[in-house]
């Protein structure tokens, strides 16, 4: 035998780097456009479709892989996507019984719809089966994407965007075709935790009419106290830090945690947590009331604020809401379903600041608050009531909260348990500490925000 390892070495070198080289002159803002059409699918619920032949079926098969799992972010689900060259038994059938040539005509005509997604790839552009399942897609209202090589052959012509390899060989062209793919589905695990979309992990139940709908405030409807918990937590390490012998070096982790686990209840029982723990390092403790109206204090800073900036131009009402909320609430309202708010925010504030959102007129079920005192109507006894006055059951409830408490108050009753893991500070994607805790306390389903009401129901009504 006569082989050299350093030669090679040599050649196998200058094959990478030749493969490099040439790559970047790939046009990888068409590349990207392909990127974009891959994601409307998320907001359509379109189905791509992948084909090629050889090496080019194992790209496309190697594609579709990727898109239904390298894609899955956050624990939602990938993409709708399906590989014609993946089943033997179909190929072969149609091959035999029809014409090489039909193989992928045949499938789309059985399982595609207007608004899917094809993408093929090859290196010669020429292949008459891929030509033809392309005049085929085209017909049928479908995007053709292509990735080719060399002038791109006849299938140019029907591909709504063509991405060519820019070399004539075609062991490389083919390696491109696989570097784009895999680029792809880099790209989508990087822009699909800022894309809405649904994490499910218990679907609604089918053939049930959605009577009511219950909603959280804070956090969940609106983003006028984004950062209250770092408001809070300030002031009650502060009152700690003023007890003799006390640990400073637990308050925080001690108040985020207890934060964490009462987000949705009412102030009052921070309050009454910090008294305890006041106590509890033999401090005299202040009422909890007291404490809760400190912690008041901090907190409409944070509301005055935000009207503040729409009060100047600065803001909108839009911009201090979830994205997407008022629009959902409005669907929701459309299709028949009664709407109720409870909220641990103080009856008084909760009114005024619905009504300078312009939503207070949207809950016919109710808007529930905290008394003056701090004591309130809790979220699960605002709901058992509900249910039981219109003698609902749990499957006509769906319920949105971004708090652990939100959630057990909406599954206590049977209903359906959205959580919002919404990132208060940039307004978009997804608060990863957040949906662990709404996780774990029991949500059916995790969103980011209302962005895409239409989608939203849809799912929700099955």
């Amino acid at each position: 035998m006569n082989y050299q390892i350093d030669a090679a070495a040599n050649f196998l070198t200058q094959y990478a780097g030749q493969v490099a080289e040439d790559l970047m002159r790939s046009n990888f803002r068409t590349l990207a456009k392909i990127g974009e059409i891959i994601l409307k699918t998320k907001e359509t619920g379109a189905r791509i479709y992948t084909a090629g032949n050889g090496g080019s079926a194992a790209t496309a098969s190697h594609m579709c892989n990727d898109l239904l799992k390298g894609a899955r972010v956050c624990g939602r689900e990938g993409y709708r996507a399906v590989c014609l060259n993946d089943s033997t038994p179909i190929v072969t059938c149609l091959a035999n019984d029809f014409a090489y040539e039909d193989i992928y005509a045949i499938q789309l005509r059985s399982y595609a719809n207007p608004g899917d997604v094809l993408i093929v790839f090859s290196g010669s552009g020429n292949s008459p089966n891929i030509v033809k399942g392309l005049q085929v897609a085209k017909e049928m209202g479908l995007t053709t994407i292509g990735f080719g090589g060399r002038d791109g052959g006849k299938m140019k012509d029907f591909c709504d965007e063509i991405l060519i390899a820019p070399t004539n060989s075609m062991e490389q062209l083919e390696d491109m075709h696989m570097l784009y793919e895999h680029a792809l589905v880099s790209l989508m695990q990087r822009v699909l935790p800022v894309n809405f979309d649904i994490e499910i992990v218990k679907y609604p139940p089918t053939g049930r009419k959605i009577k009511a709908a219950f909603f959280d405030f804070d956090g969940t409807v609106a983003a006028l106290r984004c950062g209250w918990q770092d408001a809070v937590t300030r002031c009650a390490c502060e009152t700690l830090s003023q007890v003799e012998g006390a640990d400073p070096s637990e308050y925080e982790t001690l108040v985020r945690a207890y934060i964490e686990k009462e987000t949705g209840r009412p102030m009052i029982a921070l309050g009454e947590h910090l008294a305890r723990e006041v106590e509890k390092r033999g401090g005299t403790p202040k009422t909890p009331l007291e404490y809760k109206l400190q912690y008041d204090v901090e907190l409409d800073k944070l509301v005055d604020a935000k009207f503040a900036q729409v009060d100047s131009g600065a803001k909108t009402i839009a911009d201090v809401v979830t994205p997407g909320a008022i629009e959902f609430l409005k669907l929701l309202k459309a299709n028949g379903v009664a709407l109720c708010l409870a909220s641990g925010t103080d009856q008084e504030r909760l009114n005024r600041e619905c009504k300078r959102l312009g939503i207070d007129n949207l809950f016919e079920l109710g808007i529930y608050g905290a008394s003056d005192t701090g004591k309130s109507y809790e979220k699960n006894q605002v709901l058992a009531d509900l249910m039981r006055t219109h003698a609902w059951s749990g499957e006509e409830l769906i319920g949105f909260g971004d708090g652990g408490f939100d959630i057990t108050a909406i599954k206590s009753v049977g209903g359906y348990a959205v959580g919002l893991a919404t990132n208060e500070a940039t307004r978009e994607g997804v608060n990863a500490h957040k949906r662990e805790f709404l996780l774990a306390a029991g949500a059916d389903a995790i969103v980011p925000d209302f962005a895409d009401p239409e989608r939203l129901w849809r799912f929700l009504q099955r």
